[in-house]
């Protein structure tokens, strides 16, 4: 699970570099794990609970949360949980920090409603999926796999939407793949800032978040920081936080973050931007407290080649605005996918019918 929200998060997407910088510091590495916590939602969860709960086999979840849609695809050395469902020109979904693919179930009615095959993934280290055997969670393997997937799918072109950790893999993917990629939703996307920083109020201190690699992920102590993470708690599902704490939990997963951090480098995103091509949303929430306005406008500053761009405000949208208000942002989305995508003549990508 996610740094910012669960007590771990593979690593946030270099937005411009593809090389894994020089082994870091162990202090070094402790103010990464707090900045990149902040660049993903900054609603870390304290994990002080009784020593040793990342105990539950990743088997025993799966048998749990998986359903009839569920798909394990080997794509090099990870086995990926997948979802590809409906018919048409194709859209990849990926999640954020401490996210998964069921975080996008509120979209799909709508998608599907609409003439689009949706495929959902569980990134390596997310979820369902499995680690990455070799230890790589770079950002430019998750750019890899995800050409394996698409390719083992069958879909030659499709447009891609990013939320907060999935945002730099989405605009990295589009500005490297400029062949591939039919549209670009960036959306509460990390990358180019890191964050605000909560400041505690007595000492007026900065706030540094438990590390991510913690031997221990609490029911409560999760439940708190995905509140913070919401405008209104009350949309927050009893259901929802077990499956975050089940998925936090799995065994291996704090050694996965902690690869995740030392294989982070950051880079230049503006300049990787400029080399998007295909038509972009920056789809920004109104209410986001973790990430400022004012980054919306720097993506959409720094898309100088796309096709065309634009940048919406979500209302009352917070950080994590497509679990929260699934039915106002999937419409939003839709609406430039339908405009934007669907329209361009190369838009259907040449998709071969959808394998099981």
């Amino acid at each position: 699970m996610p740094l910012y929200g669960l007590g771990r998060s593979p690593a946030i997407p270099c937005a411009a570099c593809s090389t894994v910088g020089p082994r870091r510091t162990a202090r070094a590495r402790a103010a990464l794990r707090v900045a990149l916590a902040l660049a993903l939602g900054g609603f870390a969860a304290s994990a002080a609970s009784a020593a040793g709960t990342r105990v539950l086999p990743l088997q025993q979840v799966i048998a749990k949360y998986a359903d009839a849609d569920s798909r394990f695809i080997e794509v090099d050395d990870v086995k990926l949980h997948v979802k590809d469902q409906g018919a048409g020109p194709a859209v990849l979904l990926i999640h954020g920090s401490s996210g998964d693919l069921g975080d996008w179930d509120g979209w799909m009615p709508t998608l599907l409603g609409k003439g689009w095959r949706v495929v959902r993934l569980d990134l390596p280290g997310f979820g369902l999926s499995g680690p990455a055997v070799n230890g790589n969670y770079s950002i430019d393997r998750m750019l890899s796999l995800v050409d394996g997937l698409m390719d083992e799918r069958g879909i030659e072109r499709f447009a891609i939407v990013g939320t907060s950790y999935g945002g730099p893999v989405a605009f990295r993917y589009a500005a490297t793949r400029t062949d591939r990629v039919t549209g670009l939703v960036v959306m509460n996307s990390a990358g180019i800032e890191y964050g605000k920083q909560e400041v505690d109020p007595k000492s007026g201190e900065k706030k540094f978040y438990a590390a991510s690699v913690s031997d221990t992920v609490s029911r409560e102590a999760t439940a708190a920081g995905l509140r913070k993470a919401f405008i209104d708690p009350a949309r927050l599902t009893e259901a929802w936080v077990d499956r975050k704490v089940d998925f936090a939990n799995i065994v291996g997963r704090d050694r996965e973050a902690a690869l995740s951090i030392d294989q982070y480098v950051r880079g230049s995103p503006e300049r990787v931007l400029a080399h998007v091509r295909a038509p972009v949303l920056v789809f920004w929430g109104g209410a986001n407290r973790s990430l400022s306005q004012e980054t919306a406008d720097r993506f959409q500053a720094a898309l100088t080649r796309a096709v065309y761009r634009e940048k919406v405000v979500q209302a009352g949208g917070g950080h994590l605005m497509h679990v929260e208000l699934p039915a106002a942002t999937v419409t939003t989305v839709a609406a430039f996918l339908e405009r934007h995508v669907r329209r361009r003549p190369d838009a259907g990508g040449g998709s071969r019918p959808m394998q099981r």
